[in-house]
């Protein structure tokens, strides 16, 4: 499956699904599943990182060897700023912060993260917002409402209990299993509703 993922990591809360959904594409990659992961982080995320998770979101990223590029938001060089280069390919912003919706509801591509998101919208790829804020004003509303009429795929990160967690890795799985559903991905990472529920 020729299929390449563009990864976008913003400054809002909730990297953990961001280090799950790698996880879960590289596996998927060396399956022949997928063919490229290019990942894009801000430097927010990075701040964002070490006060969630008490990480180097960096070295973390570097040492993910089926990452086929990996990016900063000022990195002008990739090839990801243009849209020549971007064909065919797809792009899940996890998580994406209100600061990214608003730049891209408004034609603002002033960091390499919203210039390639735009250049894959301009080839009519899937680009999936995986936003986490709450509550959401009326100009947020605004601003999702504008991208979703332009084919942007606007995703809550707001987890499914019929599922019946048990863990908060129970939950991660089942927002990274609606991000590979979107991206047309076959997975079982979550239990899905047409499958028989049993008393515990």
């Amino acid at each position: 499956m020729d299929k390449k993922i563009v990864l976008g990591i913003s400054g809002a809360s909730g990297l953990v699904y961001t280090l799950k959904l790698i996880d879960v594409l590289c596996k998927l990659k060396s399956l022949g599943k997928i063919a490229n992961i290019y990942v894009i982080y801000t430097s927010n995320a990075v701040k964002v990182a070490k006060y969630e998770l008490s990480i180097d979101l960096v070295r973390e990223l570097l040492n993910k060897k089926c990452i086929d590029g990996l990016y900063s938001d000022n990195d002008w060089e990739s090839h990801l700023a243009s849209s020549s280069s971007t064909i065919g390919y797809s792009a899940v912003v996890v998580p994406c912060s209100m600061d990214v919706v608003a730049n891209l509801a408004n034609g603002l591509q002033h960091r390499l993260l919203e210039r390639a998101l735009y250049n894959i919208m301009r080839l009519g790829g899937k680009v999936i917002l995986v936003i986490r804020e709450t509550p959401l004003s009326t100009i947020d509303l605004e601003n999702l409402v504008k991208l979703s009429r332009n084919g942007v795929i606007i995703m809550p990160a707001s987890p499914g209990f019929y599922i019946r967690p048990k863990t908060i890795e129970d939950l991660i799985d089942f927002i990274v299993g609606k991000i590979l559903d979107v991206l047309g991905i076959r997975h079982s990472i979550y239990r899905r509703w047409q499958e028989p529920f049993t008393q515990e």
